[in-house]
Order: structure tokens, then sequence, then C-alpha cells
């Protein structure tokens, strides 16, 4: 027989288009490297079976289609093959088990379970084998096609259908910790391996059933077997989405484990900035380090400067925690490479028992919320869930969520303290301050609701929200006439590396003819020179705009004394905690007087914070600030309070 219009001949058809399926997905799966070792193993075993399958089954379709290979390859060869492709057929069912095994995290912990497990397979595979001595099971006709014997046949379908059951069971028990999209993913690489075993019976096609499976697996190169998800590929660790699926599926199995974080301080201010390359370059030292920490090799990054590292059966006080951390610490005691400079990084370490001290994950990740607040602030080596108050857990969970719909439901509003100046004897500035107010919860402190603002990424809107607001005053009222010669808004860190700072500032101030004088932002002792490219451009940027930087809260944070003639400000507002100090014992106010001489010395400008009485004021106002600003003077008031303010005080 030639290839020709027969019906039959489009097994061959099918043969090919499973078996250029499979290669296909054999090419992609190579090509990627998946985070889970254990599931990519699997996967790899699913695909080289489908090979065999796909090939075993096209060479049968070419020995009864095509006369050359017919005549040329004998029946007792044909026959191996065949034998060679079910046994193939049977063995996917069974990989197709452990491979869902495997996604769930599922561990047969026994012998008997896996013992179990393995029955049906091994059942085929003996089923198979013995044909080739008796022919109880099956045999093979002239034309080299093998027929069942019934009701022998029948048993080893039923022992292949067997898993499916199973494969419901594990689905109904654990989809919920996936995504909308792999439950039907999972759901499909089923149905289609379900549906092929009936195929081939009614249609006593093996090509049918073939090019069901390879349609199975590649639908998994897209899903499970893609990285983008579960991988990260920058850090080479496994991502957020990642990790809550192991948390999730580890909590419904009740297993123990326990999970070690490593929160890296301003890791992504360190990095904001560089190129893609050097970012990988870092986090791949890190991971690669931390990976030797693993028992299983496993290690997870989730984009807010935590590493984190699952130990199975270990609760936290186990002395291998101990260990881990003692490890880590001295690590990062040396010098990481970025860009071919060595750097320093600070790790804090943290533990969190399953289940004993979270059973569930939305407390596991409103835990980790609590601990990326609570952890610069912890004194011990490891920080641990009873170190921290949770009472708080459910009103930041409140505050999240104000935050997220506070410029929709104009929440907010900008208030306005006014700055005194002694020389001229009227106040010549102010500081423009957020101010939040829910209408259940009242007024929200900016010290509460910012830092949640930074995690839930809504900073920069706020920010920005707040320059507009002060260029809109300055440019609708009388405030300039009035002796405003400039506001201070405050300038995150977050807003520092944003690589499009500068033109959305200049944008904003254009829109309102504000000139760049009016403008001075305030930024942190944590701001530090060369820590990242981006802020040290936009910084640079806008200082050649012509808008002016002061140092907030001076005294409290990194500065030492060789490092403030180096700091790109021209006013320093000296923290009222250094204010309030000066005023209870002789030792703080010689302090204060040194630093104003110092900063005096350098030819910038001083505002002292936080003054609340008539005598720090002229006590401040004798050491030489510049500026005052304070409760005793004014305290934040709305816009049109602060315009009044200024019509009635700065004649």
């Amino acid at each position: 027989m030639v290839f020709g219009n027969d019906p039959y001949n489009y097994n061959i058809y099918f043969s090919i288009a499973s078996l250029l399926i499979i290669l296909v997905a054999f090419i992609i799966n190579a090509s990627e490297e998946t985070y889970d070792n254990r599931q990519k193993q699997l996967f790899g075993f699913i695909i080289a079976d489908a090979l065999v399958l796909n090939c075993a089954g096209l060479f049968h379709n070419l020995w009864l289609y095509i006369d050359v290979i017919n005549s040329s390859v004998s029946i007792e060869l044909n026959n191996a093959i065949v034998v060679l492709e079910k046994l193939a057929a049977y063995t996917m069912a069974y990989l197709s088990m452990l491979y869902m095994m495997a996604i769930y995290r599922i561990e047969m912990d026994t012998l008997w379970k896996r013992a179990i497990l393995f029955i049906p397979q091994v059942y085929a595979l003996l089923f198979f084998v013995c044909g080739f001595v008796s022919d109880f099971f099956y045999v093979f006709n002239e034309q080299g096609e093998l027929h069942y014997n019934f009701p022998q046949g029948l048993s080893v379908g039923i022992g292949l259908w067997i898993y499916f059951p199973f494969a419901f069971y594990l689905f109904f028990m654990y989809a919920r910790t996936m995504s909308t999209e792999k439950q039907v993913s999972i759901a499909v690489y089923f149905l289609l391996m379900f549906i092929a075993v009936p195929v081939r019976f009614l249609t006593r096609s093996t090509s049918m059933f073939e090019f069901g499976v390879s349609l199975a697996i590649l639908l998994c190169v897209y899903t499970f077997q893609n990285p983008s998800e579960f991988a990260d590929s920058v850090s080479g660790a496994g991502t957020r989405n990642a990790l809550d699926f192991i948390v999730g599926n580890n909590l419904i199995q009740k297993k123990m484990f326990t999970v070690f974080g490593i929160y890296i301080e301003r890791l992504n201010v360190i990095t904001g900035g560089q190129s893609m390359e050097t970012v990988s370059e870092l986090l791949g030292q890190i991971t690669a380090y931390l990976r030797q920490m693993s028992q299983d090799g496993n290690i997870f990054f989730t984009d807010d400067g935590n590493f984190l590292l699952i130990f199975p059966n270990i609760d936290p006080d186990d002395q291998m925690i101990e260990k881990v951390a003692e490890q880590i610490r001295k690590r990062f005691k040396e010098s990481w490479i970025m860009n071919d400079q060595e750097i320093k990084l600070f790790q804090h370490p943290y533990v969190i028992g399953f289940p004993d001290e979270i059973d569930t994950l939305d407390k596991f990740n409103e835990v980790r919320g609590v601990i990326n607040k609570a952890i610069l602030h912890h004194n011990k080596d490891v920080l641990r869930v009873s170190d921290l108050n949770l009472k708080h857990v459910e009103h930041d969970k409140k505050i999240d969520s104000i935050v997220k719909r506070a410029l929709e439901d104009g929440l907010l509003e900008v208030y306005y303290q006014p700055i005194y100046n002694p020389e001229a004897g009227k106040f010549i500035s102010c500081e423009a301050l957020l101010r939040l107010r829910d209408p259940h919860l009242g007024f929200i402190s900016p010290a509460v609701f910012m830092p949640v603002a930074e995690r839930n990424g809504k900073v920069i809107e706020i920010d920005s929200f707040v320059l507009d607001s002060v260029c809109k005053m300055l440019a609708e009222s009388d405030a300039v006439a009035h002796g405003i010669e400039y506001v201070e808004v405050n300038l995150s860190v977050v807003d520092c590396i944003q690589a499009n700072l500068a033109d959305n500032v200049c944008r904003t101030m254009n829109k309102y003819g504000i000139e760049p004088a009016q403008i001075n932002f305030e930024i942190t002792e944590t701001f530090e020179e060369g820590i990242s490219s981006a802020m040290d451009e936009n910084i640079q940027a806008l200082i050649s705009k012509g808008i002016n930087f002061s140092m907030d809260d001076f005294g409290t944070g990194y500065s030492n004394i060789a490092r403030i003639g180096t700091l790109p400000v021209n006013l320093f507002k000296l923290d009222k905690s250094i204010v309030q100090s000066a005023f209870e014992s002789e030792t703080s106010y010689m302090v204060m007087i040194n630093m104003v001489k110092i900063i005096k010395s350098l030819g910038k400008k001083i505002v002292a914070e936080g003054v609340e009485t008539e005598e720090q004021a002229k006590q401040i106002i004798r050491v030489g600030c510049d500026n005052i600003q304070g409760f005793f003077y004014a305290r934040p008031m709305p816009r049109n309070q602060f315009l009044e303010f200024l019509r009635n005080n700065n004649h």
C-alpha cells in the first residue's frame, strides 16, 4: 500500500503532527530554566515518554501503510515497537500523576502509599511484557495490529483509569491555591488525557491518543513549565507567586515548616536606576549563596528586599535555624560585587513557623507586612513572630484599603505650616503637610499611612497630588504677595529613584507658571550620595533647574560631620527631637549649638523644628538659627486658613 487517500493514512498525519508538537514542547522546555527542579525533572520524563510514544506510533503507522517499510522491516520488530508504544502510553498516566503531585508538592512519605500509586503501573508493565510469552492478554494479527483479549484488555484499561479519580481528588483539594488560568490548564490537561482513552478504543487509532497527549503536554509548557510566573528572571529565585503557592499547599496538607526570611536594607534604593544586567548580577549572587542554605535548593525573592527560604519539618526554634542565621550573618559582613565595585549590604533575619504561629496564607502575608515595618527597629539577631505586636494587623488592612482609594474619594488635603524668619520679622516660607481624613476613622497620621502608601505603590501618585496642590495654591492665591518666598515639599526616596522625576516636576511647575526658586524639596538623611545613579541624576537635574533642597529631620539619621558639606542641600532642618532635648539638658544644648555652628560655617541655612514656647524661640534665635517652625508660631492649617493667617500676620 502506498501513501494515498485511504482514511487510515490520516493516522500518519496525526502521528507526524503529534511528534512535531512534542519536539516543540521539548525545545521550549529545554531552553527555559524552571525554578522547581523536581517538577522540571518529572516533566522531562513526560516529554521523553511522549517522544517514545509518538516515535513508536509513527513507525507502526508507516509500517502499516507504506509498502517499502512494510517489506523491509520484519513483523516481529513491528510487534515489539507496538508493545513499546503501549508501555509508553500506559506509563503516561503514572507520570502525569507524579507530575501533578510535584506541582502541589505532595510527597508519598510512606512505602505503602508509593506502592499503591505504583500498582496500576506495575500491572500494565507486566500485562505487556507477558504478551511476549503468552497469548492470554493480547494477540497480533497478520497485519501487525494488536488485539486485546476480553476481559483482560479491559482490566488494563481500568487500571489506567484508576489514576483519573485520584487526579480529580487532588484537583478538588488543592486547585484553590492556583490562579484561575492554572486551574483551567490542569483540568484541560487531564481532560485531554481522559478523552483520548475512549477515542482510542472507539476509533482503534493510537494516533488520536498520541495527538491528545501532545496537546496536553504543550499546554503545560505554556502554563506550569512557563518560568515567568514562578521564576524571577532577574534574581533567578522563585517569585512571590511561587512562595504563596508553596506555602498555601503546605498549609492545606497541614505540614510543619519554617519560613526563614532575610530583609536586605534599602535594596530597592541601592538597585534603583541600575541597568537590568547590574541588578541581575547582584541579586544572582545573593540567590546563589542562599540557595546553598536551603535543603531543597529553593529560594524566593519578593521584590521588596526580602529573600525567603523554606525549611520543611522544622520549627523556628530548631538549632538548624540558628546555624543558618549565623552563616548568613558572616557572609553579609563581607562585600558583594555590583558594577565591578564592592558594596556592603545589611541584612535583617526573621523566622515564621507554620502552622503553629501562622495557619493561613492571608495571615502569612499580613504578618510579613508587620515584619517589614518592625524589622529595622529590632535589636535581636532573629526576629520572631512572638516579638511582633499583631493586634494592629486588622487596623493596617483598613489603612491599606483607605490609602488605595484616598485620591479617588477625595480624602487627602494639603495643610501648610508657616515658617518664621526672625531677621525679616515675618513668615517667609511654609511646609506642605499631607492630611488624610477618613469618614469613619477620622484623621490618620502621615506616620501611619505614608509607609502603607510606599508598600502598596500609591506614594508616587500621592506625592504628585501634593506638588500639584502646592503649585496651584501659589499660582491662584496671594501667598507670594504676602511674603511667601518658597514652599517646602517632602520628596520620598521612592520619588527620587523614578527615572522621569525631573520631567514630571518641571511639567507640573510649568502648568501653573511656578518659578523653580518657589519650591524647596525636603529629603531625609536616608539619602546617601552614590547610593543610586537614578537618585543622583534626578537631584542634580532638579538642582540645575534652580530648585533647592533641604535636609529634613537632621540629626536623627546616618549623617556625620564629614558628610554635611557634601550633601546637595542649602538648608538643614534640625529635627524637633534635637530642639526639645536641647532644653532638657546642658549637654544636649551644647550639641545643638555646635551643630548650628558647623552648618553655618559651611554657608548653609537652618530651620529649627518643633519650637513650642516663647523661651525656646528666644534661645533658638540667640544661637543663630535662620528660620523657626513650630506650634509656638503656628500649627499646620488648611489652605484658606493659611492664606488668612498670612494676611493677618505678614504686614
